[in-house]
């Protein structure tokens, strides 16, 4: 944005509107101090997007971390669909994994649902590994 010929190059400020204050917040620490402090679920969550976004491949790892070793049947879905957004091939590989490991109760799930209605191509993939 800096280096090239885009607003941000001769603008006093830089406009984020795709992060909130808090998370905006905790990746500036990050960015100073290579530590995140009390991280959570939903904090992991709203840090992964724009550490992949921003190019922050430790805090994106650190994130991924997190949520692989804090995966539910209840949120496994939510990352299966992040990880895949992101091309994020071992956190994908992990979380689908968790989910043939707990296939009675991911795949009658109403997030397992959503993702058979929004990215069938997903649940396909992801299906078929069972049966590899």
């Amino acid at each position: 944005m800096f280096l090239n010929d885009l607003k941000e190059k001769d603008g006093d400020c830089v406009d984020i509107e795709d992060i909130d204050d808090n998370t905006l917040n905790r990746m500036l620490q990050y960015l100073y101090t290579a530590v995140v402090k009390d991280l959570q679920w939903e904090s992991a969550v709203d840090l992964y997007e724009p550490a992949d976004k921003y190019q922050i491949p430790t805090l994106k790892d650190k994130c991924s971390s997190f949520l692989q070793c804090n995966l539910t049947p209840s949120n496994a879905c939510e990352i299966l669909y992040l990880s895949d957004l992101h091309q994020d091939g071992n956190l994908k590989t992990c979380v689908q994994n968790f989910i043939l490991k707990h296939d009675r109760d991911i795949f009658t799930s109403s997030g397992w649902n959503h993702i058979m209605e929004n990215n069938p191509k997903l649940a396909a993939q992801t299906m078929h590994l069972k049966f590899k």
